[in-house]
């Protein structure tokens, strides 16, 4: 669309300085009719292929030709020396395009009629509304409206078969290596451990920064993310909320194996490029080398 927004910036760059060419007399020659005519069909052919060509580009968008243009048929229909019409049309079109995309995706069914009342009680107010006032209130809705649509799409990920079917298979994986091994332990948060060392030292805290080697894997073994010849270096708060209460519960050299379960790790959202689906659990083997101070490099 910038294309042809540029097309005719050009264009009413070109017009300027023929207009400005033209002699003052009312009268337009067979000359000068023939040439505008020629600029015309020009003008439109090219606009028509800018169009088409960007449509044909941006399969995506799902744009309706015909729809198009009428659109475009309306707009060249419009008395373009009425400036402030053309002014309020322009604002409307924003207006609309936001109401159609940015408020829908946010949930938000915004009745076309309740705000042009709206709009026509403060355009027409005898005393100009507070806009910085008016405005910080629109933002904090605006704020909720974000955080209502973030916590229903949170809702229905954490609702669909695969975060049930993960959240299902965690559980019943946990619940075996209870009857299994009584050393695997369970917090008050959820998170399921075995400590292998506890380490020595102070206890990590979030303000510590630690180098572990780490090796993450699924319950079925398979590994999605490890260090190897150098271990990772981080704050227990820059990581997944299962794995730095874990940290927090050794020292250095202490080694431990976490099970994450969904809720303390991606949550509904999994992390795709890793291959982690939502709510899905992760296992940790971890090894903590250093705090506050990288270790030696292996030899």
């Amino acid at each position: 669309m910038k294309r042809l927004i540029l097309a005719a910036g050009a264009f009413a760059v070109l017009a300027g300085v023929t207009s400005c060419g033209n002699s003052s007399s009312s009268a337009v020659s067979a000359e000068d009719k023939a040439f505008d005519d020629s600029l015309t069909a020009t003008w439109g052919y090219l606009s028509g292929a800018q169009a088409a060509d960007m449509i044909e580009k941006q399969p995506g968008e799902n744009i309706d030709k015909a729809a198009f243009l009428r659109g475009i048929q309306t707009a060249m229909s419009i008395d373009t020396a009425d400036q402030s019409y053309i002014q309020g049309l322009s604002m409307g079109l924003r207006m609309a395009q936001q109401r159609t995309y940015a408020m829908k995706q946010l949930g938000c069914d915004v009745n076309a009629d309740k705000w042009m009342a709206e709009f026509k009680k403060a355009f027409n107010s005898d005393t100009l509304p507070n806009v910085q006032m008016v405005g910080m209130e629109f933002q904090q809705l605006a704020q909720r409206a974000e955080s209502r649509a973030e916590e229903r799409k949170a809702a229905e990920l954490a609702n669909s078969p695969e975060a049930l079917a993960n959240v299902a298979a965690g559980q019943e994986y946990v619940d075996s290596l209870r009857k299994a091994d009584p050393a695997v332990q369970t917090s008050a948060s959820g998170l399921v451990y075995k400590i292998e060392t506890v380490g020595e030292g102070d206890s990590i805290t979030d303000k510590d920064r630690v180098y572990v080697y780490y090796t993450g894997k699924f319950a079925d073994g398979k590994v999605f993310d490890s260090t190897k010849d150098r271990p990772a270096s981080f704050s227990p708060r820059g990581v997944v909320p299962g794995f730095g209460e874990g940290l927090k519960m050794l020292k250095k050299g202490g080694k431990a194996t976490l099970y994450i379960p969904g809720n303390l790790g991606y949550g509904p959202q999994g992390q795709p490029g890793a291959g982690i689906g939502p709510n899905q659990m992760l296992i940790f083997d971890v090894e903590v080398v250093g705090v506050n101070e990288a270790p030696e490099a292996k030899k």
